[in-house]
């Protein structure tokens, strides 16, 4: 039970934590206390706003197909190495560089989600409350893909390499 908490619960309330926070900074850089845009130096026309916004969703989505990609194909090259008979040193280091090679993967996928999460953030005309990014399909998806990696490099390899 304890080891669920630690690599799993966890990790998964700290990373929407930070969510929360950095999309709380962001809020903060680009709407005043009554959730009115502080400085609209885009200005817009209202369908060129929409259709950047929807670039920005497209791209997080298309972001997320990448990783779950990337995981998918390092994961099977795990999986592959485990029920292989590679010699027991090389499967080792195998197994342990295919669990470390998940760590820079999701890093750069949650830059991308922050990168185009802030882009839209830019346009919207108005603010939003302070849980609402917690409802948000980019809140699960780094909550997630964080907690993957980390169940990944705490949990699973070290079953896998005994």
């Amino acid at each position: 039970m304890n080891e669920i908490f630690s690599f799993i619960f966890l990790p998964f309330v700290l990373s929407k934590a930070c969510f929360i926070l950095i999309m709380h900074w962001l809020k903060n850089i680009n709407f005043d206390a009554r959730n009115k845009r502080k400085d609209d130096w885009r200005k817009l026309e209202p369908e060129l706003l929409t259709q950047q916004i929807e670039y920005h969703n497209k791209a997080t989505y298309n972001a997320f197909e990448l990783y779950i990609k990337l995981l998918l194909g390092i994961l099977g090259g795990i999986a592959f190495v485990v029920i292989s008979k590679v010699d027991k040193p090389h499967s080792k280091t195998l197994i342990q560089t295919g669990g470390y090679s998940i760590i820079p993967v999701t890093i750069l996928f949650c830059v991308l989600i922050f990168v185009h999460q802030k882009s839209k953030i830019e346009r919207w005309k108005k603010g939003y409350k302070w849980y609402e990014p917690l409802m948000w399909n980019e809140c699960w998806f780094t909550s997630i893909s964080i907690t993957v990696m980390i169940i990944t490099n705490y949990i699973l390899i070290p079953k896998l390499i005994v």
